[in-house]
Order: C-alpha cells, then structure tokens, then sequence
C-alpha cells in the first residue's frame, strides 16, 4: 500500500539524528527526532522542517552534509532588513517499519549571500538577538516557502515544537488574506519548558527593522504588548496547545491564565534507545514489542533473572570500559592512579547526564560530604555528564567543583565527569548505568526523557517528583525511587537534599543486600516503555492535536 503523502508539518530548530550532525543542544532534539522515528515507524503522514547548521566558513572545519542528505535544487528568498536572502535545502530520510518520513534542512550557506547572511545559520541558537531573530524568520517564513516550493500546497496541520518557528503562523496568515480564524484551523503548538530563558522574546524595533512588513498590523494583540513573545505569538494563532507532562501542563496553566492547555506526556523511541542485548532478550521473552511497546507491561512477569542480569551487565561493561580507557575523566592526574581508581563492574553505578544549568541542581548530592562518604563507603561510582563549551562559565564552574569532590571522594566514592556528552555517549549512560539521578528544582523539569531512555534499559530512576516521574512513580512505584514535595510549588532546597540522600540509602541497601528485589524493580522500569515511548506519543499527537476539520 503507498505511503500517505504527508499532512503534517513538524517544525523545531532542532532534530538528533545523529552525534555527527550539528543539529541538536539537548532533549528538545532528541524527542523532536524520536517522534520522526516513531512516525516512519507507523506509517504517519508527517514531514520535518528545521535549519542546517555549518559551523565554520573554513571547509575543513564546517559541516558538509554527507550522503544521507540529499541536495534539493530549491530555492526560495526572504526579505530580512534590507536585502533577499537567498535559502536552500537538503532533504534527510528517516526511515520506519511502515514509512519513510522526509527531514527538510534550511540553508543560508549558499554563494550568492553574503558572508554575514550564510553565517545566519552558522550555529544553533545564535547568542545575539539579531542572529538568532533572523534564525527563526529563515525557519518561519522561509519554512513555510520551502513547502510551497517543494510541492506541498495543502498541509492540514502545522506542528510547531516551540516557539522559535512561530513566525510560520504570520506566513500562513499573508497566505490566508490576515483572517486569523484561517490559521488557527492550521496550526497546533507545543511548549517544553517553564524556564523563561526558553521563551523567545524580541524588543519590537528589532523586530520592526529586521522583519519591516512581515508583521501584521495587529501585532502587539497576537505576541504581547511590550516585546514579540513568540510563545504567545503560538499560542494566539494555534488551534490546540500542549505541555509534555501532566505535571507541566498544571505549570503552563499558571503561566498563561485562560489558554486551555492539553498535555501530551513525552516518550522516547524505543530502538533508538535500548541497547542491542535487551533488544535481543526483549525479541526474545516480549514479542512484538517493536510494533507495539505496550507488550513492554509484560516484563515483570516474562523476564528471567539470569538473562536480565547477562543483558543489562553487556550494557555497564560498555561503560565502565569506556570510561577506564579515558582517565583524562577522572579528578586525578593519571600518572597518580592506581587500579583501584578504576570504576568497578561489580559497583553500583549512579548517573547524572543533564544540560549544566542551575534549576538542573548537578551539586545537590555533595552537599553533605561526610553523609554521603557513610552511605556510599566504597559501593558507589558517580558519572556525570553534560554538553560544555568554554564559553559557559557556569558549567566550567559546575565541572570544576565536581572534580574537587571527586578528589575528596577518593578512595571512598568514584566520580567521573564527561564533558563531550553528545548522543553516544548519552546512549552508553542509559544502557549502562545501575540507576538514573534526576533533581532539577521543581517546578521546572517539563519533561526530563532520559529517566525514560534508562528505565527501558531496566535502570532504575531516582527523581525528584517533577516532570514525567510523577507519572511514571504514580503507574509503578517498583520501577525507580522518588523524593521530593509532590505540590506545584514545592518546599526548599535543603529538604530535598535530606529526602535525597534518605533515599540514595535505600538504594544502596536494595542493590547489595537483596539481588532478587534488585531485578524485580529492573522488571519494572522496563515496563514504563508500554507507556513511555514516542509511539504512544504519536498516536496521542494524532487524536489530541492533528485532528482537523478543514
């Protein structure tokens, strides 16, 4: 049967397909390229759009789409300030059990711009506004050309996974003679997080002088009154708006009081995530479970000890050897090392993989030294890890105080730090690690998909109850550990790293002194897959969201 053309449009700046392509930050990526996956996986008639990110006007440095990306002969021009920026495209498969799902990359690195103009999408995220304002109008209004272009006139929805391409909907508001009725039929949009420096918002003179035209003359109604909040400028001309948490949809009603946010929990995809041995004991003990995860549910009761056990020790042997073929990762020079500095199979293995950003809260565990020297005395290995460049003086900061602790640990607990975390080495963490640390500051962790990643690798997750750990502690208790306030709001800091460090104990008791229970919880957490995947996802997207009536 031929596969649907596509009628859904899937717009992020963002999509991790793969460590070698400069096209991700962090968690935003990865669920927008798990949810294309899941797509093609089902046979879902969808599309992405996003830009193509360069990185260097030297070629030996610069990102040269390889022969996955196939370049498209369209092009299209914007108007930003006062010149045409010339944009074309590259077109990336994504290939599923029941369709091919096409990825569509911007691209302002083309000859006849000038060098400023290429360098528009040089890198993701541009750090000034201006840069990045011309980002997202490449995206938006660039976006929406590039499918007219390419041949798709008739989209019944157009997905925006966040704010940086709501100016989609000021093009489809030119295309629909400014009747705003007419774009909120077309477009639905996602929200991913409460932190406000998630939120773009550009002064209006910049936005007047770049945009000039673009801009509708009921502006200030549509995106806010004082500054262009593209938030609001989504959330005004969407149909249909989304948190990804049950949790986070409570925060977004707070936020904006009146919009009637629905809430689609996030899921990651399966077979991306899972390691290659559970994916053979899973075919195995749960078949099926490709197509339909929720065979998942079945683990407790399905799954050997024995084969477990030999699965999941492939997955920390991988690990550990990755990390003691790198001793640059540890506090300690390596001409002082000795054997017993080396992470351990046998030792419980606890991870920490997260953006370094304050609410992130990587220095809760330390704050009792001596507490946490009696609990995890020689039983316990720490790996953290978080994307880092030079030029963010608060993960250096972050990182530096890290490996001082690890210096004082030595010999009592082990702690590595991975600086270079990328999609690699985020898999290697979730197929790998004994246990999942999560303790963003509430309420601000929307979702948090890689305690998922871990759970369905039989890691057993320790969070706080933010995000999607609520759901996911409140569906099965014997799948991981929580700790924290469970109101919106929730006390303070130093309660959490008591409730921490009460539970961390737990941890320990159950991993060395009760093996059976050990692998039962594993059982578990395997079993939030039937929940916690991009498949189940989708298909919520497909109900809640993408329905029409155009």
């Amino acid at each position: 049967m031929p596969q649907e053309k596509p009628k859904i449009a899937y717009f992020s700046m963002e999509f991790a397909l793969r460590s070698t392509i400069p096209n991700y930050a962090g968690g935003l990526g990865v669920l927008a390229a798990d949810i294309l996956k899941s797509c093609a996986d089902l046979g879902e008639p969808v599309l992405g759009m996003t830009l193509m990110y360069h990185l260097s006007e030297d070629p030996k440095k610069a990102f040269l789409p390889d022969k996955s990306f196939k370049k498209r002969p369209e092009v299209i021009r914007i108007h930003i300030e006062d010149r045409n920026i010339a944009v074309g495209v590259w077109e990336y498969i994504i290939k599923g059990a029941r369709g091919d799902v096409p990825l569509y990359f911007l691209d302002t690195n083309l000859p006849e711009n000038k060098l400023w103009d290429r360098d528009i999408a040089k890198n993701l995220y541009a750090l000034d506004r201006y840069t990045r304002l011309c980002q997202e109008a490449v995206l938006g209004f660039g976006g929406i050309r590039m499918l007219r272009a390419l041949g798709y006139k008739n989209m019944e929805t157009y997905h925006m996974n966040e704010g940086h391409a709501a100016f989609l909907t000021l093009e489809l508001l030119k295309e629909q003679n400014y009747v705003d009725a007419e774009v909120r039929k077309r477009c639905v949009f996602t929200t991913h997080t409460p932190v406000p420096a998630g939120h773009d918002v550009f002064e209006y003179p910049l936005a007047q002088n770049v945009l000039g035209g673009k801009m509708p003359w009921h502006i200030t109604k549509l995106a806010g009154e004082k500054a262009l909040n593209m938030t609001r400028l989504a959330i005004s001309l969407s149909r249909k708006v989304n948190a990804v948490a049950k949790r986070h949809g409570e925060v977004c009603r707070q936020m904006f009081p009146g919009v009637p946010f629905e809430y689609v929990t996030n899921g990651v995809h399966l077979e991306t995530w899972v390691s290659d041995p559970m994916q053979a004991l899973f075919d195995k003990k749960l078949k099926g479970w490709r197509k339909d995860p929720t065979k998942l549910s079945k683990a407790p009761k399905v799954l050997e000890d024995e084969e477990l056990s030999e699965a999941s020790n492939k997955g920390k042997q991988a690990l550990i050897d990755y990390i003691n073929e790198r001793p640059e990762l540890f506090p300690i020079p390596r001409k002082s090392m000795i054997p017993e500095d080396y992470f351990n199979p046998n030792t419980l293995t606890i991870a920490f993989a997260r953006r370094f950003a304050s609410y992130k809260r990587a220095l809760l565990l330390f704050q009792d030294l001596d507490r946490l020297r009696e609990i995890g005395f020689e039983k316990l290995q720490l790996v953290y890890a978080g994307p880092w460049t030079p030029e963010n003086t608060f993960a250096t900061d972050v990182i530096a105080q890290l490996k001082h602790f690890g210096k004082m640990l030595r010999a009592q607990i082990k702690l590595v730090v991975i600086p270079n975390y990328n999609l690699d080495v985020a898999k290697l963490l979730v197929q790998g690690a004994d246990v999942w640390l999560n303790n963003p500051q509430p309420p601000m962790e929307a979702s948090g998909t890689s305690g998922m990643k871990a759970a369905a690798n039989g890691c057993l997750n320790l969070s706080i109850l933010d995000g999607w750990w609520p759901e996911g502690y409140a569906l099965d208790p014997k799948s991981g550990y929580a700790f924290g306030s469970t109101e919106l709001y929730p006390g303070s800091h130093e309660q959490d790293e008591v409730e921490l460090l009460l539970e961390l104990e737990k941890v320990v008791d159950c991993y060395y002194r009760d093996p059976e229970e050990w692998s039962d919880r594993m059982k578990h957490a395997i079993a939030l897959g039937a929940q916690f995947n991009t498949h189940r996802c989708v298909l919520e997207y497909k109900e809640k969201m993408w329905k029409t009536t155009i």
